[in-house]
């Protein structure tokens, strides 16, 4: 089957599987339809290490000091790699990126999504203490009031808008803005003490038990008068509907779609240094260049 990609010149043919496609030119002569192969890669294992610290820590300084050993004890290094090979089913490694803040992965996922290396609507697994939906910063109000009342296509570049760059994507809401770029086709939370810290606006009718992440654009006075009273907002830009379901690290196991992509962070601000062993062996068994052959 044959289709055009987004605005690119070229057209896709199945080939060999779910995650790869030959990629033709139409306008090229006959004798040089085939130009190159792919792999298309569309599920994503994200990992921020604050995941693998007994305990979590709320309303911390991304960029401040580690955390305390005493208060917040890393787990094991065999624990941890337990967790990724037996309920995540890494086996090796996988294209991705090591950053050490998680709102780097904004960028970092929109060039790979403008390189061709990761097409979205894609899948994530999101394993981390805290959900990164947006709350505890008062991005949302920039995202609902501003932003999504724009064309996708012009969601990939936010900056605060007339709020500032206070407003705009950081380490605590970059699956929101993610999301607001219709980049995620579902998410699914992995976590471990907390798993309480959901945004309501982000989800569907606001209900934090609910199935379903939405998004909604909202004029900004009526968002301000309604911030407790969410049900009163008057939407005027409704987004599509994301599959949305959190789940405590013991009761997760990925079963039989494997990830093709791995995201780490390493979150110092949230972590004790301990940790940091557990960041450098994940590195260094599975997370591969991101340049897919």
């Amino acid at each position: 089957m044959v289709r055009f990609i987004d605005a690119w010149t070229k057209a896709s043919v199945e080939l060999g599987g779910p995650h790869t496609r030959r990629l033709i030119d139409p306008t090229a002569a006959s004798s040089a339809l085939l130009l190159t192969i792919i792999r298309v890669l569309n599920r994503i294992l994200d990992i921020d290490l604050d995941l693998f610290v007994h305990g979590t820590a709320y309303w911390c300084e991304s960029r401040g000091e580690r955390l305390d050993p005493e208060d917040y004890p890393p787990w094991s290094l065999d624990a941890a790699l337990e967790f990724l090979t037996n309920r995540c089913g890494l086996d090796g490694p996988l294209p991705g990126f090591a950053v050490e803040h998680h709102g780097e992965l904004f960028a970092r996922w929109r060039t790979a999504i403008e390189a061709r290396l990761l097409v979205p609507p894609f899948h994530v697994t999101h394993a981390d203490a805290h959900a990164d939906l947006g709350l505890g910063d008062a991005g949302y109000m920039y995202l609902m009031s501003e932003l999504l009342y724009k064309p996708p296509a012009e969601r990939r570049h936010p900056d605060g808008g007339t709020l500032g760059a206070d407003y705009s994507v950081g380490d605590g809401n970059y699956l929101a803005f993610a999301a607001a770029c219709r980049w995620i086709s579902d998410l699914v939370y992995v976590f471990n003490d907390g798993g309480d810290d959901v945004l309501a606006y982000v989800m569907e009718d606001f209900n934090l038990d609910g199935s379903n992440l939405q998004l909604r654009g909202v004029p900004r006075e009526n968002l301000k008068d309604n911030l407790l009273t969410p049900q009163a907002m008057r939407p005027e830009v409704i987004e599509p509907l994301i599959p949305f379901r959190k789940t405590r690290w013991t009761e997760y196991h990925v079963g039989d779609q494997p990830f093709d992509f791995i995201c780490l962070a390493r979150s110092p601000g949230f972590t004790p240094a301990g940790c940091d062993q557990i960041f450098d062996e994940i590195r260094r068994r599975f997370v591969g260049d991101p340049t897919v052959d």
